[in-house]
């Protein structure tokens, strides 16, 4: 089971062999105590970028010479306690037995050395493949959320006698990124919670958090609603409306390639490299983002074609984290995000 446990870690399981990973977990606690063990194991490689394990391009041919010279060393001394007998000839290393070492019981420095360095080349060699496959397998699982999301938006978007996207108010609790959420949930569209959320991240510490009503939004205190706008989206960014002519409104559904509606949610430094010490969230090892278009493809831009796009992502036509200033300028954000900078949002 743990080589399942890994590939379920790892993002790498066909969606039935989750399902079935799952399912186990949901009934045995020995195998989620074993989940957890495996989770810390697996935590260095999170933090390390796959760089840091290629070995020195010597490292072989120094530690064979090693080997080759701790082995002359330890034959040209004879063993403690024995004498040499008369009329014999000495036995030189290349005659010594081969069973010398499993009869005496005890490894000789060669044999560490050689583990050592096996060891260590088969790290070099296969741990950034690992990793590789790892980031890989979880920026396309991050993509298909982001079109299972895409196509409750555009679900919704069909069933308006207008064609719109998920509405966001102007001003008042329901003046946040998150709302689309929200609006989902309630239309019945939105598949699972887990979804909203990018698999290059960590789930929050307490859990998927419910996806409020808008009567809960309406109802709740000055603290519980910033809690419920920062989460309602999960790590995603949304779409922030545009303004049709001297009107709020949310898009119009169009079909287009290159107007986005969904997308991972920046980090500062892609809105504003000046401000790189305020991240907001940053998937994928910072590489870039995925981003989900009107007509439904996912693009993966790297930081730097993200920003020589001719409609900046997460930036109006004014250089504004706002709402768009025309029906085709496209402006993501985070949760919690209002559509302009000055909205109350109680």
């Amino acid at each position: 089971m743990q080589p399942d446990l890994i590939g379920y870690l790892l993002g790498a399981l066909e969606p039935h062999e989750k399902e079935q990973v799952e399912a186990a977990l949901r009934d045995s606690a020995a195998l989620r105590a074993e989940l957890e063990h495996l989770k810390k194991v697996l935590e260095p490689l999170e933090e390390t970028p796959p760089a840091a394990f290629q070995p020195p391009p010597d490292l072989v041919s120094r530690t064979l010479d090693r080997i080759d010279r701790t082995d002359a060393a330890a034959a040209s001394e004879p063993a403690a306690g024995s004498e040499p007998v008369a009329g014999s000839e000495p036995v030189t290393p290349a005659m010594q037995p081969a069973y010398a070492v499993a009869r005496s019981g005890r490894f000789r420095w060669s044999d560490v050395l050689a583990s050592v360095v096996a060891a260590t080349v088969l790290i070099g060699i296969g741990l950034p493949g690992l990793l590789r496959s790892r980031y890989e397998a979880r920026r396309a699982a991050c993509q298909d959320n982001l079109r299972n999301v895409g196509i409750a938006v555009t679900s919704y978007a069909l069933r308006d006698p207008q064609r719109r996207l998920p509405p966001l108010a102007a001003e008042g609790p329901e003046a946040f990124a998150g709302i689309y959420s929200v609006r989902l949930d309630e239309a019945g569209l939105l598949d699972s919670v887990p979804s909203l959320w990018c698999p290059s991240l960590d789930p929050p510490a307490d859990g998927y958090p419910e996806i409020p009503t808008l009567a809960q939004l309406h109802s709740a205190s000055p603290d519980r609603l910033v809690a419920l706008q920062q989460h309602s989206g999960g790590s995603y960014g949304y779409n922030l409306g545009v303004m049709d002519g001297r009107q709020y409104r949310s898009p119009r559904y169009e079909g287009r390639s290159t107007f986005a509606i969904l997308a991972d949610a920046p980090s500062a430094s892609l809105v504003h490299p000046a401000a790189a010490s305020e991240r907001l969230t940053a998937s994928h090892d910072g590489r870039g983002v995925n981003l989900l278009f009107e007509d439904g493809h996912v693009r993966f831009l790297p930081v730097g074609a993200t920003l020589q796009t001719r409609d900046h992502p997460f930036l109006n036509h004014f250089g504004q984290v706002e709402a768009g200033v025309n029906a085709d300028d496209a402006t993501l954000a985070p949760s919690w995000q209002s559509p302009f900078q000055d909205a109350r949002q109680r």
